[in-house]
């Protein structure tokens, strides 16, 4: 442990003399990531102790400027960040192969906050991508078209309303980097040539830009063209940083947020991404199906369907943790049936007691995709498992 920085494997106990960490730094961690860490006062005869685990979180947390947690995955770090690469489909942009040397998850945060301010001067030299967008203002003179009921409705007012086309940069697809830029800002973790660029990127994005908060849905499913492919990438790097970053919409706060990546989320998002890739052309794939019904509704993890029928083959859902609950059995049998399907698969990143058995007309199997071997190999291993199921 180096000085008031408190070193963490997910999922592995961590055990600090009592005398060793102020109780406030404790109470806060409690107070602020109680859902994120599991956190026990043993007594024993060498005296009390602090047992901290990690509820499959990595990352960085600063609690003050004298204290911060440092949490590493139980996985290799570079599958880590394949995984990533995977997951927020970083891979097709052919810059993070540099970044497979990184030793850390906060060298890799770093390196990547360099890479996305650079890009985004990149644009800036080109010019901020501009477009259209419809205003409608009160003025002192006729600008497209007058909004003759408002002036009927309110005949007293001297201005004049009108409704028109403004052409600007100050637009969703811009404010989104500029917010990206300002969560990054606040971020210790940086070093600090990172830190200057960061600050030099947001005071020039400032002058165009209103800073407005947006949120990780902002990112996806954005329309690009010609004149703004590039964004496409930005804005991926945009949804890592927002999604791993614990949010807050203080524009005045400048206090450190922690980095931490849920690898919970990050492997259900990796296996979906790997098997969008490599399942074979007649199989399709469905993402967080939901379904919803008067009442409730629920969110499969991952439906491999046969294209030409369209029939549903498996129901899978990911679990990355070390065992296999009795609730999460009946969970995907429910899904299974409810689909209308026989075959429901657990993907498991270890190697626990296997499940095979068969409820009915549903068999239910746990298959492994292991993370502590090279990615690609245990890919390959697990979709030939899955392909001879039948």
């Amino acid at each position: 442990m180096d000085t008031n920085t408190i070193k963490l494997t997910e999922y592995q106990p961590c055990n600090i003399p009592r005398d060793q960490i102020p109780q406030e730094i404790i109470d806060e961690l409690k107070d602020k990531y109680k859902s994120k860490f599991k956190i026990n006062l043993k007594y024993t005869k060498e005296g009390d102790q602090w047992e901290i685990i990690s509820r499959g979180y990595v990352g960085y947390i600063p609690i003050n400027n004298d204290w911060n947690f440092q949490i590493k995955p139980k996985v290799p770090i570079r599958n880590i960040f394949k995984m990533l690469d995977y997951a927020y489909n970083l891979k097709s942009f052919q810059f993070l192969d540099g970044l497979m040397t990184c030793e850390s998850l906060p060298d890799f945060y770093n390196r990547l906050a360099n890479i996305f301010a650079h890009r985004i001067l990149k644009r800036i030299q080109k010019g901020l991508y501009s477009t259209y967008i419809k205003q409608s203002r009160e003025l002192n003179y006729v600008k497209g078209k007058i909004n003759i009921k408002t002036m009927i409705k309110h005949p007293w007012k001297p201005k004049i309303t009108c409704q028109y086309d403004n052409f600007t940069q100050d637009i969703e697809d811009n404010q989104i980097l500029l917010w990206t830029i300002y969560i990054i800002s606040r971020q210790e973790i940086c070093q600090e040539n990172t830190r200057i660029l960061i600050r030099k990127v947001y005071h020039v994005l400032q002058g165009y830009l209103t800073l407005s908060p947006f949120t990780v849905n902002d990112c996806i499913n954005r329309k690009y063209n010609r004149l703004n492919e590039d964004y496409h990438c930005l804005h991926s790097l945009c949804r890592f940083f927002l999604e791993n970053t614990i949010p807050s919409h203080e524009k005045g706060n400048y206090h450190s947020l922690p980095f931490l990546v849920d690898m919970n989320q990050l492997y259900e998002k990796f296996v979906a991404a790997w098997l969008t890739q490599h399942l074979p052309p007649h199989l399709g794939i469905k993402t967080q199906h939901h379904v919803k019904y008067n009442s409730f509704s629920f969110k499969i993890d991952l439906i491999i369907y046969n294209k030409n029928t369209n029939q549903n083959l498996y129901i899978m859902d990911t679990k990355y943790k070390k065992e296999i609950k009795t609730s999460d059995i009946e969970q995907i049998i429910a899904y299974t049936f409810q689909q209308n399907c026989n075959h429901a698969i657990i993907i498991e990143p270890t190697n626990n007691k296997p499940i095979n058995d068969k409820i009915n007309n549903i068999s239910i199997r746990s298959l492994n995709f292991a993370l502590d071997q090279d990615i690609e190999v245990s890919g390959n291993n697990f979709l030939q498992q899955l392909i001879t199921l039948n």
